[in-house]
């Protein structure tokens, strides 16, 4: 991990007891960060009232709506600043913000730096890294169809240990164990701290499983994206790999980082268990 988190807003999210109305304003937020929506326009979506949506919204996340909205654009630009070659204005624009200043403003008092000290930081930190152990893995460059989940999102860090803690605690007797699923890591290790990262877990979307899924299950497209990808069985390398993926790996390569979720397919049987895609694009970032 590169120490570029701020701590400020690191309460441990208390996962069991978020509402599903809650739920759904957390990933309203999230899809429509970039957007300049109003907490009123969330009210009215869900259809409770403002101080209905703050009061919960506080007692889940320990902030309002509308300071976790700004937190979540501010890591999507560091999560940039880092990782992408994009100018500072174009990830300000992109990440929601009206101007460089106002941006600029926002950041320097949440990482207590400004955005072009933060990438430079970055530089150093890829240049000081140590050399990876020998058993990462090979790195495997194709293409990864769409596809389509039922997803439920997990508030917290997983289990690094067992991935398969994450199934039984949200699927429960849904059968899951038994089929491949989908984990999307909504979050950076590096930027997000761990107790508050978000996972999306999800099953294939398939005619042969057409269940019905309960309300705290949406559905959830992935698009076809040209990516990297690495295999593996132990689960606790988790973060290790993604750092890896990212540090390591993907400066030297003539891609560019999306800024899309990592995804981690988890297979119900076999070896390797899992395998780690970072989504990519042959485009200028």
């Amino acid at each position: 991990m590169n120490g570029y988190q701020n701590h400020s807003w690191s309460r441990p999210i208390p996962d069991t007891t978020i509402s599903a109305e809650i739920r759904a304003a957390e990933l309203w937020l999230d899809s429509t960060k970039a957007q300049p929506h109003t907490i009123r326009e969330l009210a009215a979506y869900l259809g409770y009232s403002e101080s209905h949506i703050r009061r919960h919204f506080l007692r889940a996340f320990g902030m309002g709506p509308g300071r976790y909205r700004n937190i979540l654009r501010l890591e999507q630009a560091a999560r940039l600043l880092l990782r992408s070659r994009r100018r500072i204005i174009d990830i300000a624009i992109h990440c929601g913000f009206r101007s460089h200043p106002i941006f600029s403003r926002a950041f320097q008092w949440h990482y207590g730096i400004s955005p072009s000290q933060f990438r430079r930081r970055q530089l150093r930190h890829a240049q000081n890294l140590r050399p990876p152990p020998d058993e990462m893995g090979e790195v495997v460059l194709g293409r990864h169809p769409e596809i389509t989940l039922w997803a439920i999102r997990h508030y917290g860090p997983p289990e690094p240990a067992s991935l398969s803690c994450l199934d039984r605690r949200h699927h429960g007797d849904r059968g899951f164990e038994r089929h491949d699923t989908i984990l999307v890591l909504a979050d950076d290790p590096a930027i997000t701290p761990r107790a508050r990262q978000r996972i999306d877990l999800g099953l294939p979307v398939s005619a042969s499983r057409p269940w019905p899924p309960p309300p705290c299950y949406r559905r959830l497209t992935l698009p076809e994206t040209l990516a990297a990808s690495i295999a593996f069985d132990d689960s606790s390398r988790l973060t290790q790999l993604h750092d890896y993926l990212l540090d390591r790996w993907l400066p030297s390569q003539p891609v560019s980082y999306l800024g899309e979720p990592v995804r981690v397919i988890r297979r119900a049987s076999g070896s390797p268990r899992h395998t780690m895609v970072l989504p990519l694009t042959t485009q200028p970032c």
